[in-house]
């Protein structure tokens, strides 16, 4: 099984757990809590093979065998599609938070690069542009072969998972496949009931919807319910032919939404978002990852030295770790 990491999905989340377990609060501290995090976080989901921590009491059993590991990191903002959108992603820096802390994660995210450099792992760093787009060129322009996981909790690799691709999120801690995809994807109703369509239309679900940790609006008057109602009726295409589908697929007539439908704004809105949401589209703009890559050498001394006196990680296995490398190096 070939592992996906989203780099800087993993960095933040591992920052912010521990920055608040560390009372983190000196430039040199909250660097160490981003390097920590994002360490013990890569190097637990290679010795796990991408599943989930067992439970208490109960023997870890990775089902599959790592058989390659990509780190995937981005710095700067999203160039490409802010020329597309220019709101894109811009809410992330008016949070104070997010601004303040920008610095100490991008250096925890250096000072992983230079320690990995020892490892037989294999890590993407773009810049201006976004990590999502090296993921989906890693998997759909590298040739990668046999099952594929990805680990992250962004929803946007979704519209990737297949019979050979699973997600396994670190925040619920679950693996998404296709057979249990409905089960994640499908927005529920307040009995809890889920609203369920097609696999295939899950990108026109996102880009109808919108997503709004990327203020990026949908169609007006379309919520994640509605969206999944609509897409589970027909293509979006058919409500842009005929507006007055949207009450055979809701149950009931929206005056906004056939309105947006009508004036064209709909169509307008569907078409951003999917140029904006589409992965398969986005890994076409990079035909070679050879400027972004960088590929670690194993060197288990001088990587043992580093994760035992540098990192000394407190919630890893280290010597599980240094097993788990020592194994892909062979592969």
């Amino acid at each position: 099984m070939f592992l996906v990491v989203d780099g800087n999905n993993v960095a933040w989340a591992g920052f912010h757990s521990l920055r608040r377990a560390m009372e983190a609060e000196t430039p040199e501290q909250l660097t160490r809590a981003a390097l920590l995090g994002l360490t013990q976080s890569v190097l637990g989901l290679i010795v796990r093979a991408g599943e989930p921590p067992p439970e208490p009491g109960k023997p870890s059993a990775p089902k599959q065998t790592v058989t390659g590991v990509a780190v995937v990191f981005d710095e700067g903002r999203p160039l490409r599609r802010r020329s597309i959108y220019p709101a894109y992603q811009t809410g992330r820096e008016s949070n104070p938070s997010f601004m303040e802390n920008e610095r100490y994660v991008l250096e925890g995210i250096a000072q992983f690069i230079e320690g990995m450099r020892n490892a037989p792992v294999t890590m993407l760093r773009g810049v201006n542009t976004e990590a999502d787009d090296l993921v989906a060129a890693c998997i759909l322009n590298d040739g990668v072969e046999g099952p594929i996981r990805i680990a992250s909790t962004d929803r946007d690799f979704m519209q990737l998972v297949g019979e050979a691709l699973s997600i396994y999120s670190p925040v619920k801690r679950v693996v998404i496949d296709h057979e249990n995809f409905q089960d994640h994807a499908s927005p529920r109703l307040t009995d809890g009931t889920p609203v369920r369509f097609p696999r295939e239309r899950y990108l026109d679900y996102r880009a109808a919807s919108g997503d709004a940790s990327d203020d990026l609006p949908g169609i007006p008057g379309v919520g994640a319910v509605t969206a999944a109602r609509l897409v589970a009726y027909a293509p979006l295409e058919a409500y842009f032919e005929k507006p007055s589908l949207v009450t055979d697929a809701c149950g009931r007539r929206s005056v906004k939404l056939e309105g947006a439908l009508r004036s064209g704004e709909a169509r307008e809105v569907v078409a951003r978002n999917r140029e904006l949401m589409d992965l398969r589209h986005a890994a076409r703009n990079y035909p070679s990852l050879e400027e972004y890559r960088i590929r670690g050498t194993w060197d288990e001394a001088t990587f043992a030295r580093w994760l035992k006196e540098e990192i000394r990680p407190g919630n890893l296995d280290q010597e599980a770790a240094i097993r788990a490398l020592a194994g892909l190096a062979e592969e």
